[in-house]
């Protein structure tokens, strides 16, 4: 039904010479299009099972902001939110955002109603993944009977590398072993020249991502 569906408003605020992004476009098309399908279909539904059908329905609102480094949108739905004992579960390629909604029965988690490995059905996590590669964040703040914000933060720097999504396990030790290897010839190279002080202090950051690494290595195995 046609008259379920939101209008979208789309506002600027910023510099006018912060208007573009340096990055490949069939990234931030893809999230952009997983976003606002979301929305969408979380408004669409939320009004549909109403108890009283709504008088109006309320916009898609996307607000763009940025300055010299970023940019920064942000897509807010009135489309009742999602409750709070399944917003851990959101990042999850088992989870499905259809009939997110507080006036849903319940909220597709199990094996049945699980989020098929085709087309968009594993939208949000990929989103996630495609924002950290491209240097940005993907992040979802949402208020149960109420509606959704998604925050999409870009890098504006042309010269930045490309990123990797620092949750995911292994990767996460692959860094910290990095960041480890770099810390003890920064040690090595300040006691060469007698600087103990500062060998002290990244005798110190050594140690914490010897712990920070211990702990991912447990958890690998838990």
């Amino acid at each position: 039904d046609e008259s379920l569906l939101p209008d979208v408003q789309v506002s600027f605020f910023g510099l006018d010479s912060a208007r573009t992004i340096p990055l490949v476009p069939s990234y931030l098309l893809y999230i952009l299009m997983e976003l606002l399908k979301n929305s969408f279909r979380a408004v669409a539904e939320h009004n549909k099972n109403a108890r009283t059908p709504p008088t109006a329905v309320h916009p898609i609102v996307i607000r763009v902001a940025s300055d010299e480094a970023q940019v920064v949108l942000d897509i807010f739905d009135r489309g009742g939110g999602i409750p709070f004992e399944h917003q851990t579960h959101i990042w999850s390629y088992m989870y499905s955002t259809k009939g997110r909604g507080a006036s849903m029965d319940s909220v597709a988690l199990d094996d049945e109603a699980a989020t098929p490995l085709a087309g968009f059905g594993v939208g949000l996590p990929l989103s996630r993944l495609y924002a950290e590669y491209i240097g940005g964040s993907l992040h979802l703040m949402s208020m149960p009977n109420f509606g959704t914000h998604a925050f999409l933060f870009l890098q504006r720097c042309s010269s930045r590398k490309e990123g990797m999504p620092t949750y995911v396990n292994y990767l996460r030790q692959r860094h910290l072993r990095e960041e480890l290897l770099e810390i003890e010839a920064k040690k090595r190279a300040a006691a060469d020249i007698e600087d103990y002080a500062e060998a002290l202090r990244l005798k110190g950051l050594a140690a914490e991502a010897r712990e920070k690494l211990n702990r991912l290595k447990q958890r690998a195995h838990s």
